[in-house]
């Protein structure tokens, strides 16, 4: 029997004895806040590996190519404390080992998945996930876990799903942890062994530094003010627009805490066309998308009741960012700002009809744009430093209107990148699927999508039970299909 590492040892007040690294900056904060409330518990991100040839077995071999991901990336070695307090007194402690027995999850699939076909069981799997926090044993385990679907008959195959905090990274780093992942898994070799594969001693590596250590996010003092008078007067400077439908209210009643996922792809024709048509009308396949979601929420709202739904969506700031350590895309940083859009239904004799607009999608596209174009200055994140009780911040917005409709969190199209060296080789990445928990504080609903390296675009919807009914989730992705459907015939 192996002998647990130090980690395992550690208890809630022994925490000080862990390694305290740095501060957490403004934006790991605001995510250390949320999930000490209970406002938001994880992101995920889902892929399937395949390799016909692997003789490794499963746990094995992930076990195997896991300690190599750690030692890439430190962030998986450390959890936040203090998340009761605000910045900078939350902060990053080093975890003196892992055990990997801890925090990966071995589950028996009980069918397979059809290419393009949605896979139920996985959502099964990512709702129970979205409804789990990190509060449990802090300082024995990471604030991450990888929980592993496979079948006993197909060692070649299994899907990995990495569930996080979102302190230790953004959306983006969930692909840059599957990439990293899948490198490990090609080069390990069958013929190693190892008396003991699921201790992980941590590094002394250092962790990147905070985002306003790599971006300065400036602000103009009119920037500020303006942000300030939508506080103080929201009525005469940030008004709601009018028959906006968000859903229910900001509660923090439990029975109103339970989260809900409900994935939908689109086979990879579907995902090409859709790429070109947003080409051929001169937009982004995230502002198609929007639109499309868009769309089909109004079309099952009472036109009397409500005209519009406001969406806000993440941007990415690496291309931004300044740090002198190697290629900022191939790290794990918290980094973000974002970009808001409201989408008006359009006049029409049908009731409860769908209107997509390219219109629209245009200004999806513009609206990014517009926010990409400022280069971090002025940006939401960057008035975090006015904060000084973040999470005042969010308990303040408790029975107050969402002021979203819903959250378009599009991370990409996975890319594959060339590996050398030996080991095993043959490992291959197909379909993934992103999601994220519903934010107490947040819109009333999530979007997630990513395209994986089979090419389908996927889409989870997330959701709090009671502040968005499911049957109205349901109509509403039913509605997206046809909307999709009735996109592709009028470009034929």
């Amino acid at each position: 029997m192996p002998t647990r590492p130090i980690s395992y040892l550690v208890t809630m007040a022994d925490l000080t004895s862990l390694k305290k690294l740095r501060p957490c900056g403004r934006l790991e904060t605001f995510s250390t806040a949320r999930h000490h409330l209970g406002f938001y518990k994880n992101v995920a991100c889902a892929t399937t590996y395949s390799n016909p040839t692997s003789i490794i077995p499963p746990e094995t071999a992930i076990f195997r190519a896991l300690r190599i991901v750690i030692d890439r990336h430190p962030m998986l070695s450390v959890i936040p404390l203090q998340e009761d307090k605000s910045y900078p007194e939350v902060y990053f402690a080093r975890l003196p080992s892992i055990d990997l027995h801890t925090c990966v999850e071995f589950l028996e699939r009980k069918k397979s998945v059809a290419n393009g076909e949605r896979d139920e069981e996985l959502d099964r799997v990512l709702q129970e996930q979205h409804n789990r926090d990190f509060k449990h044993d802090v300082g024995s385990k990471p604030f991450w876990r990888l929980v592993v679907l496979h079948e006993p008959s197909n060692p070649g195959t299994f899907t990995a799903l990495w569930v996080f905090h979102h302190a230790l990274a953004d959306g983006t780093s969930a692909l840059v942890f599957h990439q990293t992942l899948l490198s490990a898994l090609q080069t390990i070799h069958p013929e190693t062994s190892e008396t003991d594969i699921s201790i992980v001693k941590s590094q002394d590596t250092p962790l990147l530094p905070p985002l306003e250590e790599l971006h300065p996010l400036p602000t103009s003092a009119l920037f500020v003010l303006k942000a300030l008078l939508g506080l103080w007067f929201p009525s005469y400077f940030a008004p709601r627009p009018q028959k906006l439908w968000t859903g229910g209210a900001v509660s923090t009643d439990p029975s109103l805490l339970h989260a809900k996922l409900r994935s939908l792809v689109l086979p990879s024709s579907t995902t090409k066309k859709l790429l070109e048509l947003s080409r051929k009308n001169e937009t982004t396949m995230t502002g198609t998308l929007q639109c499309i979601v868009a769309s089909a929420v109004l079309a099952n709202l009472d036109p009397e009741k409500y005209e519009r739904v406001k969406v806000d969506g993440p941007i990415s700031m690496r291309r931004f960012m300044k740090w002198d350590g190697g290629n900022i895309e191939d790290e794990f940083v918290s980094g973000m700002t974002e970009y808001s859009f409201v989408h008006t239904r359009a006049a029409s004799s049908v009731p409860f009809s769908s209107r997509f607009s390219w219109d629209d999608a245009r200004g999806v596209r513009a609206a990014i744009q517009k926010e990409l174009d400022k280069k971090g200055h002025n940006s939401v994140v960057g008035l975090l430093r006015w904060v000084d009780d973040i999470h005042k911040y969010f308990t303040d917005q408790v029975g107050e209107e969402r002021s979203n409709t819903f959250e378009m969190s599009n991370i990409g199209v996975y890319r594959e990148k060339k590996v050398d060296g030996g080991g095993e080789g043959g490992w291959k990445i197909g379909r993934c699927v992103f999601s994220q928990c519903p934010n107490v504080a947040g819109a009333a609903f999530a979007s997630n999508w990513v395209t994986g390296g089979d090419g389908c675009a996927v889409v989870a919807f997330t959701w709090l039970e009671g502040i968005v009914e499911g049957e109205l989730m349901e109509k509403m992705i039913k509605s997206l299909e046809e909307e999709v459907e009735k996109l592709l015939s009028s470009a034929t």
